[in-house]
């Protein structure tokens, strides 16, 4: 027969008296099944509740509780060892993790109301996580706008502090209700009203007044399966995470000595500056590059061959900068630039070669080559290409030595 739900009447209980009725299995795993409980089995997106049953002077620590189709709750356990039915049981379960979840759950149908209030955000399904809850919508995009206003909604009801109670309505009450999704069972349907604001079928449990659902904060929107998937945090998960946030903005603003609703204008000022810096960087790079290039032509004779190769091995440019050379050495027409440097994360090299007008010489093959032969990869076009080898090639020599 089905266990007992106590869970229903007393969702602030925490400790409980019942009988061992069986010792089982459930998912291969053992369990103990009771006749009635104050264990929440996982259903609905909510987690299933841990805690401790005393059984025999034995504790026997709860892992798991999952309910079967015949509305059977197993408490899942390491071993059932020689417990015996009829035992009588005493059972405590995790306050901080019932509350927790509570907050969450309550949390989630206030924000699902909101949201279809705000945004016409049908909730598709929710999940009550260990750490973040979701909300999943049909909704292509939600703006910020919107979710701003839904959490105004939800701040609202929990200052009411509202009641928040469970109804088991008539046939013919629940067709006259509205409520905010369709049941999803026929028989003995339960109805969670929080006073003023949501009716929704609901199997769960629930805070009793809105007051202490607590802070409902949205953390985080994305796109997921078509729709908009809603991340958010409620009771002391919602200040837990405000006092971390706000840790971290105290520490940004005694970087900037500024207050902490001032380091957006630190952070703007700081970025100018940076590109600022990087401009006059990236000025100085290419007159440094210009000088090089005049330099190193001037140095260069002419190979009988009518192709002159060039090899000039740098440390720390970027791919811009290697360009900017290899086409600068390139502006003669007999020349073949390799230019090289060494990534500063990883100790790969990166390479660039490009030809001049008149030199006989296929850039993208020999890159090819060059790969090839040493483990790395890339290619080009016959005009230009462009590489990577690993750092332990002695990269100098392999560009001189390959046809």
């Amino acid at each position: 027969m089905p266990t007992e739900k106590l869970y229903w009447t007393d969702p602030h209980g925490t400790a409980f008296e019942a009988t061992l009725v069986a010792t089982t299995a459930f998912g291969g795993a053992p369990s103990l099944v009771l006749d009635a409980t104050l264990f929440y089995p996982e259903a609905g997106g909510q987690l299933g509740d841990r805690g401790v049953l005393v059984i025999d002077g034995a504790r026997v620590p709860v892992l798991d509780v999952q309910i079967d189709d015949d509305g059977v709750i197993h408490h899942l356990v390491a071993d059932v060892g020689a417990l015996a039915a009829g035992a009588r049981v005493a059972g405590t379960i995790d306050a901080d993790r019932r509350a927790d979840q509570m907050a969450q759950h309550t949390g989630q149908h206030m924000l699902s109301r909101a949201l279809l209030e705000v945004a016409g955000a049908e909730t598709r399904s929710s999940r009550l996580g260990a750490e973040t809850s979701t909300i999943d919508t049909p909704l292509a995009a939600l703006s910020e706008a919107d979710v701003a206003r839904a959490e105004d909604l939800v701040v609202r009801a929990v200052l009411r502090d509202g009641v928040v109670r469970a109804l088991w309505p008539t046939a013919e009450e629940l067709a006259r209700l509205p409520l905010r999704r369709e049941p999803k069972v026929e028989r003995d349907v339960r109805v969670i009203d929080i006073e003023g604001f949501d009716l929704s079928p609901c199997g769960g449990t629930h805070c009793t007044r809105t007051g202490q659902v607590g802070p409902v904060r949205v953390v985080g929107v994305e796109r997921h399966k078509g729709g908009t998937r809603v991340t958010f945090l409620a009771g002391r998960r919602a200040f837990e995470d405000y006092r971390r946030k706000d840790a971290a903005l105290g520490e940004l603003a005694r970087s900037f000595t500024c207050g902490p609703l001032d380091v957006a204008a630190g952070v703007a000022r700081l970025r100018a500056e940076s590109k600022a810096r990087g401009d006059a960087l990236g000025a100085a790079r290419g007159e440094l590059a210009a000088l090089l290039v005049e330099r190193r032509l001037a140095e260069l004779a002419v190979d009988a061959s009518g192709t002159t190769r060039v090899v000039l091995v740098r440390d720390g440019d970027d791919l811009a900068a290697l360009r900017g050379l290899a086409a600068g050495l390139a502006r003669r027409a007999d020349v073949v630039a390799v230019v090289a440097s060494r990534e500063a994360e990883g100790g790969d090299w990166l390479l660039v070669v490009e030809r001049g007008a008149q030199a006989a010489f296929d850039a993208g093959a020999w890159m090819r080559r060059l790969t090839v032969a040493h483990g790395g990869r890339g290619g080009g076009r016959p005009e230009r290409a462009e590489g990577r080898l690993p750092g332990r090639v002695d990269v100098a020599e392999a560009a001189r030595s390959t046809d």
